[in-house]
């Protein structure tokens, strides 16, 4: 196959599987769960797609892999303020996986920096949380304790790079998210009641994405490696 035609249908079964996974993350109800405050808002599964295309595609590919994920998925399930908020969230964590993907235990680093702020925040606000207040707060808590393992395991090299990037790249998805909430609906009070739970969220997803992620560049690699090895 010719490298073209090559890259061509890997953008078209990338853009198919990051719709598939779009389709998946509606069907989780981040939203209600946040009392609905958020509506849009969602967990970011498709980040899996994005984070494949930033070790394996250039730059331009990535952007426009995101862009046409955004508009299919917001004309073909949702609406114009998941568009929007699809958008915001895309754009930042794309952004941010970009930078990091050379550097990624930057992006440990930052991860743990933000879900300490959360706890912090969130603790000194509750100091005896209860009910879904004690989940997030043991959610941060183990996001936290999550970016910690993942910095120790890729400063080991005992996991790929692909771990810190995720985490980065989840975690400013949902940042992006509730900033264009907050300009949305023009409240920034928005940003400091459910931005540390959504930090923790999205270091929880991120860990999942990473995960997954890691697998599947690995069997990508241990198949080269394979075919070179039988030519």
């Amino acid at each position: 196959m010719r490298p073209q035609t090559q890259k061509i249908a890997r953008f078209g079964l990338l853009t198919a599987l990051a719709l598939v996974l779009g389709l998946m993350d509606r069907a989780i109800p981040v939203s209600a769960l946040l009392g609905g405050v958020l509506p849009g808002i969602k967990l970011g599964l498709a980040n899996t797609v994005l984070l494949y295309a930033v070790y394996l595609m250039d730059w331009k590919s990535c952007v426009a892999l995101m862009l046409t994920k955004v508009v299919l998925s917001g004309f073909l399930f949702g609406s114009l303020s998941a568009i929007l908020f699809s958008l915001s969230g895309g754009v930042l964590s794309l952004l941010v996986m970009l930078l990091l993907r050379k550097k990624p235990e930057a992006g440990a680093v930052a991860t743990i920096l933000l879900t300490a702020a959360a706890e912090i925040y969130l603790l000194s606000k509750n100091r005896n949380p209860q009910g879904e207040m004690l989940v997030t707060v043991i959610l941060i808590g183990l996001a936290f304790i999550a970016g910690i393992v993942v910095l120790i395991l890729t400063h080991q090299g005992i996991v790929t790079p692909v771990m810190g990037t995720s985490l980065a790249g989840a975690v400013t998805h949902n940042i992006g998210q509730v900033l264009m909430a907050c300009l949305v609906m023009n409240n920034t009070r928005l940003l400091i009641s459910y931005l540390p739970a959504l930090i923790g969220i999205g270091a929880a997803v991120g860990c999942l994405t990473g995960v997954v992620t890691d697998r599947v560049l690995t069997a990508l690699k241990l198949n080269s490696e394979l075919r070179i090895h039988n030519s």
